[in-house]
């Protein structure tokens, strides 16, 4: 864009242009020492308090003493009560000034404006995850204001290709939802799929975001979801760069990642954190987990009724053995467990996290070991649904959780009427459910199905050129190649 002209209105015209007209950059247009100013910020990272105190107070006292001046800039920065003034000659500064929290000042005559720092207090106090535990990484979350939010992903991103558009939900509610996304890596189609949505949206008001995303993710027959909530922003942050689109709602502590894939539910920012080894290592075991917490109780009920063959003769009389005794089939004792641990959980997550932690440990142990001394299971289903519950821990997100519940019990009730016929049945049912799921138009399989093999390594484990060189080519084709320059 060059260098900044003298004409401040023209000024004002290119950065609503470079930044879409994001609605919390505010132009206040004021005059002093017969010259007309416009002052500059953007409210979601700025301070107010600063900006009224430091910058605005001290306009409005000075504007009336009689001076000439005839460099305005220097005036500015002389006397201005701030600790940090730079001047800004060129668009590319001035929207990094803007971008960083600096509050700008522009003379009429002048080519050269004066940039404030008043920066916000955003930093990793505003609130700590709650559900999305952090090992390695930022300790920074989503709160429920709306201006904090946009404020939290700014910081990481200070760029003018990170837009942001504006639509009001609710007729009672009058709820802000805010757009975000890369205009030079996200898809407009996708883009101006969203916009479309929510302004279709007939609700009387927006308690909170999932009232939303569940209207125009238009997932209803699936058990699985095709959005994500996250209150961490550096995860929404990695996304956004990867071509989606964040959707923050006010009053809402969570943003909503769209498009979502199946793979990504078993991906976590602190991938990126740490070494690829490491990461994929934990990516494996997160894969093995999902397998073992869907297909175990099912496994075994088709092992121990109808595929005997499968398994070792002294293993099958050792679980001959100790299930001699309990009255209930096997079908109906994995059922029982797997409810019971289900309403552990749910206790666990609903009590204050002293009393459910005391409660979770205690319940698992007194009622597993009680059940198994009065005979009513067999100490080998208690393993089984121990194990099946502990590799369901790994995945944090409720709607995934939720998810397998539902398909785990497709899988027992097949393996009780069919053994290992019934599971293999259910798998094709269950991966065909899979494949004809789509998020936003993106098939839900991508990039295994369809297949996309320039894409698939880096997607399903990290590798370098995913982590620092290359985007996934089916979220942007508008610039896949990290290493240069956005948007040139």
């Amino acid at each position: 864009m060059g260098k900044i002209e003298k004409d401040i209105d023209l000024i004002e015209k290119k950065i609503k242009e470079a930044t879409n007209n994001n609605p919390d950059y505010i132009f206040k247009n004021m005059d002093f020492f017969n010259y007309d100013l416009k002052i500059i910020f953007c409210e979601s990272l700025s301070s107010r308090d600063i900006i009224n105190r430091f910058v605005l107070e001290f306009l409005e006292e000075k504007k009336n003493d009689k001076l000439k001046i005839k460099d305005l800039p220097t005036y500015l920065e002389q006397n201005l009560p701030a600790h940090k003034i730079v001047k800004v000659d060129d668009y590319y500064e001035l929207l990094y000034d803007l971008c960083s929290g600096f509050t700008v000042i522009l003379a009429s005559g002048f080519d050269t404006a004066i940039a404030i720092e008043t920066k916000g207090l955003l930093n990793s106090t505003v609130a700590e995850a709650k559900n999305e535990t952090v090992l390695k990484g930022p300790n920074d979350a989503f709160t429920e204001n709306y201006q904090t939010n946009l404020g939290l992903i700014r910081r990481r991103l200070k760029s003018e290709f990170l837009w942001i558009e504006e639509e009001t939900v609710g007729k009672s509610s009058k709820t802000k939802v805010a757009i975000m996304y890369m205009s030079n890596l996200a898809s407009e189609d996708i883009v101006n799929n969203i916009k479309q949505k929510i302004k279709n949206i007939d609700i009387d008001a927006v308690i909170d975001g999932n009232y939303v995303v569940d209207t125009i993710s238009g997932n209803t027959k699936h058990v699985f979801p095709t959005y994500l909530s996250t209150e961490r922003p550096d995860l929404a942050t990695v996304n956004l760069l990867e071509g989606k689109i964040i959707l923050l709602i006010e009053n809402s502590r969570l943003a909503i990642i769209l498009p979502t894939l199946f793979i990504e539910l078993f991906q976590n920012p602190e991938d990126l954190y740490q070494t690829a080894t490491n990461a994929n290592y934990t990516r494996i075991v997160r894969y093995l987990a999902f397998v073992i917490t869907l297909l175990t109780p099912a496994f075994y009920v088709a092992v121990t009724t109808y595929n005997h063959e499968t398994i070792p003769s002294n293993l099958l009389v050792n679980f001959a053995t100790q299930r001699d005794g309990v009255p209930l089939p096997t079908i109906l004792e994995a059922i029982l467990m797997l409810l019971t641990f289900d309403i552990l959980r749910e206790t666990d997550a609903r009590i204050p996290s002293i009393i459910g932690s005391s409660l979770s440990i205690v319940g698992a142990l007194v009622l597993g070991d009680a059940a198994v001394t009065a005979g009513i299971v067999s100490p080998i289903m208690v393993i089984v649904i121990a194990i099946t519950s502990i590799s369901g821990f790994i995945l944090t997100y409720f709607e995934v959780i939720n998810g397998i519940r539902w398909w785990r019990l497709l899988f027992l009730i097949a393996s009780a009427l069919a053994g290992m016929i019934g599971i293999i049945i259910v798998g094709l049912i269950f991966i065909l459910d899979l494949s004809s799921m789509k998020s936003l138009g993106v098939p839900y399989l991508t990039p295994v199905t369809p297949l996309i093999p320039k894409d698939l390594m880096g997607t399903l484990l990290i590798t370098k050129k995913s982590k620092f060189q290359k985007r996934k080519s089916f979220l942007t084709s508008k610039d896949v190649n990290r290493g240069k320059e956005m948007g040139q």
